[in-house]
């Protein structure tokens, strides 16, 4: 009995002795670990958001910028009785969008990073914060917090080309986007994702401490935010506006054209022909979230917009002279007989390109074939992406996108190839399949055999269809030259493009890098850094040669040329060189019933004595380019040169090009 007590009374010394040790451990060793713990429990770190920059036009005018607002956010530690907090604050912020399901899936798909705010809503209103303020008791690890708002005060003004934001997302933890966190806003398309790493600015924080209650005591440090750094671009305000409201009125106009009644979208490009600077630059619709940027995105049939290349090719290879005639006699003397619907009889150079003539341009291009045709495109960098300043320009990747050179050709063959095989591979599998069903159902000898001699005899038809297919399929054709020489066929560029190949043409050759920001400066106003005109290359093209084909352009635009109607009120001094476009794309949706829908196209650059501008534009479903785009050339060549705006005749079919049926 004695012995059980002492043995228990040396537990009891040994627990308490253990005790003891580690009482005077935190004591006397660990004081500074948990007095920093303790200071950490009551001291809270909130983020002050960095304003991002302005984004300004060349012109001086700010058409990105931040204003001050609110967000609501979730501090996850902080949350008790979640359900509670949860239900209170979406009946406060009453959004349908922001349900208590919508936000435990925010805490739920946020559960990696919980140790951050989860924002639920941005730009929340005064009387909203009120609101959550007054009830702070019934929802703890709530937080408002002062946040800038990103604002376009021109609404959607260069939309496309501006761009958006959003929170970031898959970018988190990768190259690049290391200092990105959870809630961070974030450039998604245009300049603001291109440029996104000198606009966003560095955030800074406030040290505040707090009660048992989490109200704020006092502050205790602050690190002021380093605001972002502002862009100035090339666009000139009132040209981009011009633009903007011209294209509007256009489509608006367009549709109660039973010939154009489904023309909603389209893009266009106005570029400084010896800078390579974009002076202006439109995508409709103009809804930027959901619909890409046409102008840099958007690949289209060029239609006659392209006859200046098949022109070039064969005054290079002297194939032609500017004054030599072909005979047009309605249509093409080789087969499949492509229509034109210029005047019936001669043509030149400068007729054909100013009426617009298929035969003429079909025989020059059957002269010069389709490597001379694709070599001079090349030189005139439609081979490629231009290279411009902004994501996700289309960089033309396909087999069946782009210029028609050897390799395209090549690929495209491979891509064809593989879809006729595939399809007559798959139709042989259905005819055998179906006739042996048929064979295992039959128990009479003679029709057994008659069956087996019906499915070899089918699959033996088949696959001479398949070997004649895919030999058409794997060749180049000449009407495939016809089609190209025309600006139809296997071919599609972006306007963006386009508008680089006519500026190249303006000054004789020049290829110019397009770019839409002009300088980065920081928040003091000094430059970081400035862009200046860079040449990619020299077209190996002679000088009279482009003398000639700008010489023909601009009798697009005098008495009888199929643009004379939207530049005949110009000053004599300003001669307008361009080409109109009716492109036929052999998509779904243009042709319903008996009706064919066109895409209408058009280029230009002024004047010609000293190009200065040039321009591309589509309008799909437009019917034609004089009718069309060509209406928002004429606007934006009147503004850039500063004259009045004269009406264009409502409706008028005289002068506007009549429809290519190629």
């Amino acid at each position: 009995m004695e012995n059980d007590i002492l043995i228990f009374k040396w537990i009891i010394f040994f627990i308490f002795f253990i005790l003891i040790a580690r009482l005077s451990w935190l004591q006397l060793v660990e004081t500074d670990i948990y007095r920093t713990k303790a200071e950490n429990n009551r001291m809270r770190l909130i983020t002050v958001p960095a304003t991002r920059g302005n984004i300004i036009t060349a012109d001086d005018v700010t058409i990105a910028t931040d204003y001050p607002s609110f967000r609501v956010s979730i501090t996850y530690l902080g949350l008790k009785n979640q359900d509670q907090v949860v239900n209170t604050l979406a009946k406060i912020l009453n959004d349908p969008e922001i349900t208590p399901e919508y936000i435990n899936d925010l805490i739920i798909n946020n559960r990696a990073r919980l140790f951050e705010p989860i924002i639920i809503k941005r730009n929340i209103p005064i009387e909203i914060v009120t609101a959550i303020e007054s009830r702070r008791q019934e929802l703890p690890g709530v937080t408002i917090e002062p946040a800038p708002e990103r604002n376009y005060p021109y609404g959607n003004l260069a939309a496309h080309l501006l761009g958006y934001l959003s929170e970031v997302n898959e970018e988190l933890g990768k190259e690049g986007f290391e200092d990105y966190k959870l809630g961070d806003l974030i450039g998604k398309i245009g300049v603001e994702k291109e440029y996104d790493q000198y606009l966003r600015g560095k955030n800074g924080f406030r040290q505040v401490e707090v009660n048992v209650k989490n109200r704020p005591i006092r502050e205790v440090a602050t690190v002021d935010p380093q605001p972002g750094n502002n862009l100035v671009l090339t666009i000139d305000f009132d040209l981009q506006k011009v633009m903007d409201e011209t294209f509007d009125n256009v489509l608006a106009e367009l549709q109660k054209n039973p010939k154009s009644d489904k023309a909603e979208a389209g893009a266009a490009v106005l570029l400084d022909v010896k800078t390579g600077k974009v002076l202006a630059m439109s995508t409709r619709p103009e809804n930027k979230i959901t619909v890409q940027n046409k102008a840099i995105q958007g690949r289209y049939i060029p239609g006659s917009t392209f006859k200046m290349v098949t022109g070039i090719a064969a005054l290079e290879a002297g194939k032609v002279t500017p004054k030599e005639t072909i005979y047009n006699p309605g249509r093409y003397w080789y087969p499949p007989y492509i229509k034109s619907v210029a005047p019936i009889g001669p043509s030149n150079l400068y007729t054909a390109i100013s009426k617009s003539d298929n035969v003429y341009f079909q025989e020059i291009g059957r002269r010069v074939g389709i490597d001379g045709i694709a070599a001079i495109g090349a030189e005139l960098g439609l081979d490629g992406p231009t290279g411009i300043d902004l994501p996700y320009e289309n960089k033309g990747v396909s087999a069946l996108q782009g210029l028609p050179t050897i390799a395209k050709r090549l690929q495209y063959f491979d891509w064809a190839a593989m879809i006729v095989n595939k399809r007559f591979e798959a139709r042989i599998q259905e005819r055998e399949e179906k006739f042996d069903v048929l064979i295992a159902n039959v128990q009479d000898e003679n029709e057994i055999k008659k069956l087996q001699w019906q499915k070899e005899n089918e699959v033996k038809n088949i696959k001479a269809q398949w070997a004649i297919e895919l030999k058409w399929n794997t060749n180049w054709h000449d009407v495939d030259t016809f089609n190209v020489a025309i600006g139809q066929g296997r071919q599609n560029y972006t306007p963006l493009q386009l508008a680089h190949y006519v500026a190249t043409i303006a000054n004789g050759g020049l290829r110019y890098k397009p770019y839409v920001v002009e300088k980065i400066i920081n928040s003091s106003g000094e430059i970081l850094k400035e862009f200046k005109p860079e040449i990619i290359s020299k077209a190996n093209i002679s000088q009279n040669t482009f003398d000639e084909i700008k010489t023909a352009m601009v009798t697009t635009t005098q008495p009888g040329g199929t643009a004379y109607s939207l530049f005949s009120k110009f000053p004599k001094e300003i001669k307008v060189g361009a080409k109109t476009g009716t492109a036929q794309p052999g998509q779904a949706g243009y042709r319903v019933g008996d009706k064919q829908y066109y895409d209408g196209l058009f280029v230009a650059f002024a004047p010609l004595d000293d190009p200065q501008i040039a321009f591309a534009g589509v309008v799909e479903y437009g019917y034609s380019g004089g009718g069309s785009v060509g209406k928002i050339a004429q606007a934006v060549f009147e503004e850039y040169f500063g004259l009045t705006p004269k009406e264009v005749p409502q409706n008028q079919t005289s002068n506007v090009e009549t429809l290519n049926l190629d």
